[in-house]
């Protein structure tokens, strides 16, 4: 068993990542990776790992994470300048964040006539 260097949950050990020499879970390997927006194996393998661990709607998430996603919520959506000043992070942290949400089916981007907002996905996983 190992412990995850970002949430410190336990991992078995052939269940962990090592990214950049730290031990990581699946989840927040793939928050510390370059992640693709849109990338249809990241989608499976991240509902197929929730499934799996018997998360339902923010379980499993980063603090963060559930921080981003809670603001989101509460906004009916966030464009980029809005994360950025709330979180006090990057543009690069940011995208990461919300590629895992994304993952996870829990967030996407939705175009509007002043820019593109993330939004709340609105599916059975967010209940």
């Amino acid at each position: 068993m190992i412990h995850c260097k970002q949430c410190e949950k336990m991992v078995e050990d052939e269940d962990g990542y090592v990214v950049m020499g730290e031990y990581f879970c699946e989840d927040c390997a793939i928050s510390r990776s370059t992640l693709k927006k849109c990338d249809p194996m990241a989608v499976k393998s991240a509902l197929n790992t929730r499934k799996s661990m018997g998360h339902f709607g923010t379980d499993g998430l980063t603090g963060l994470q559930k921080e981003i996603y809670s603001f989101i919520q509460e906004m009916n959506g966030a464009n980029m300048k809005q994360l950025i000043e709330k979180f006090n992070i990057s543009k690069e942290e940011i995208d990461r964040q919300l590629a895992v949400l994304r993952h996870c089916e829990l967030g996407k981007g939705q175009k509007r006539d002043d820019g593109v907002y993330f939004v709340v996905w609105e599916t059975e996983n967010t209940n």
